[in-house]
């Protein structure tokens, strides 16, 4: 839900010398190799490089590919730099499979998890397209049927659709594709599951495998834990103000004094030696969520002509200054999106929706029946994912079988670049791959 906490690399490793150490880390017990045992940590701290799956000096062929989607004047002035949909392509130069990989919440197809991702596949001979989440800013512009984004169905069906215009008028002509995949993290896992599900009905893609990486079960409920991270530590805007600027010159101080190089492997050598209080991780985390809940809500108040957050008679403009409405979205949950914006518009198509309707949309149960039985659609998650309230794990592997593989501990995403967990999705997807040409 947070995209692999995108702030992680410079705002996760300020906070280890903002707050008291409390001891040294605990491994686990188990024969599972990822080392951070707390599940807060871990989705901060990641997984340190050498503990990574290995990816190879080899430079990918790449193209970011520029799609059409709507006519100019129909991007408001806001938005004049976002008038194409753009997506990401690492191709090979022979037939082979392709992968698409979708970002988590407000998430771009160039996120460093992205990159990671797309170069491991790379590396094992897959054409990979990176593609960014239905809730980032880019596509809620020039992709959303609606502008207001949420519901995992109609935000799938969306990106459906841009894929197959995406295919017919410009991949198909790039690249020679043997068979079609499909994986996405966190929100993106849940939007991977709906994937499947519209795949089967329209036989398009025909996808042969797709796997679900960390989804959330439930949007409402996951958006709720996050939400509360922010709220429950962070009392007013000027507290966030002052939080933000205490990282920002432990930054300044700590480039100075030591000449600090930001990497996973230094997120874990502080995570050893500092081990951080709970409340200051669950506010690093709040924050970065609601850096993305902020662009999600303000972009899709802009598309529906305001009135949310954007006063509906403003029309922007390319020297426009936004600094106030920003400040708004600052404080505003997602929740407050949800029953402020998206569900009164989607009540007016359907005055028979109700919150509960709604909140049962969000997420994996509506296609609850199909995913038991589509032996191709696997889900890897972990046992102390923060997204997820008690007992959705246990639904998961109910829904999947022994289709779901459950890692002992990785907190939110923070596992999804240990080796072990990379090997696993490349066994799932099964390809022999021998490495790209």
């Amino acid at each position: 839900m947070t995209n692999g906490l995108s702030v992680r690399v410079l705002l996760s490793a300020l906070v280890f010398f903002l707050l008291p150490a409390s001891g040294f880390a605990q491994y686990g017990i188990d024969d599972y190799g990822y080392p951070v045992e707390d599940a807060l940590a871990a989705t901060v701290v990641g997984t340190p490089e050498h503990l990574q799956h290995e990816l190879t000096k080899k430079r990918p062929r790449f193209r970011l590919l520029k799609l059409q989607t709507k006519p100019k004047e129909e991007i408001p002035n806001y938005f004049w730099y976002h008038e194409q949909y753009k997506y990401l392509m690492f191709f090979q130069k022979k037939p082979a499979p392709l992968v698409f990989i979708l970002a988590g919440t407000g998430g771009n197809y160039s996120g460093p998890n992205m990159l990671y991702l797309m170069k491991a596949f790379y590396d094992k001979g897959y054409h990979a397209v990176g593609l960014a989440n239905p809730t980032y800013m880019n596509f809620i512009i020039n992709a959303s049927s609606t502008g207001v984004v949420g519901l995992p169905e109609r935000d799938t069906r969306d990106l459906y659709n841009v894929l197959k215009r995406a295919w017919t008028e410009q991949l198909s002509e790039r690249i020679e594709v043997t068979d079609f995949y499909f994986t996405g993290y966190s929100l993106g896992g849940t939007q991977t599951g709906w994937m499947a599900k519209i795949d089967e009905e329209e036989q398009f893609f025909k996808f042969k495998k797709l796997l679900l990486v960390n989804p959330s079960v439930n949007l409402y409920n996951s958006v709720t834990i996050l939400d509360s991270y922010f709220e429950s530590n962070i009392e007013n805007s000027d507290e966030a103000v002052e939080f933000w600027n205490r990282l920002m010159s432990a930054a300044g101080e700590l480039a100075r004094e030591e000449g600090v190089q930001f990497s996973d492997d230094f997120l874990y050598q502080l995570y050893l030696r500092r081990e951080p209080e709970p409340e200051g991780l669950e506010t690093l985390i709040g924050i970065a969520f609601r850096i993305s809940a902020q662009s999600i809500m303000t972009t899709a108040d802009v598309m529906r002509g305001g009135g949310f957050i954007i006063p509906t008679t403003i029309k922007g403009g390319l020297h426009y200054n936004v600094d106030d409405y920003f400040i708004v979205s600052s404080r505003t949950s997602f929740i407050n999106y949800f029953e402020g914006l998206l569900l009164p518009y989607y009540q007016a198509l359907d005055p028979s929706l109700t919150k509960e309707d709604a909140i049962y949309q969000a997420g994996l149960a509506p296609i609850a029946d199909y995913l038991r039985t589509a032996e191709h659609v696997s889900v890897v998650h972990n046992q102390d994912d923060i997204i997820l309230k008690e007992g959705e794990i246990d639904w998961l592997v109910d829904v999947f079988g022994d289709r779901a593989k459950i890692w002992p501990r990785g907190g939110h995403l923070g596992n999804m670049r240990y080796k072990e967990n990379v090997e696993y999705m490349f066994e799932f997807f099964g390809e022999n791959m021998q490495g790209g040409e």
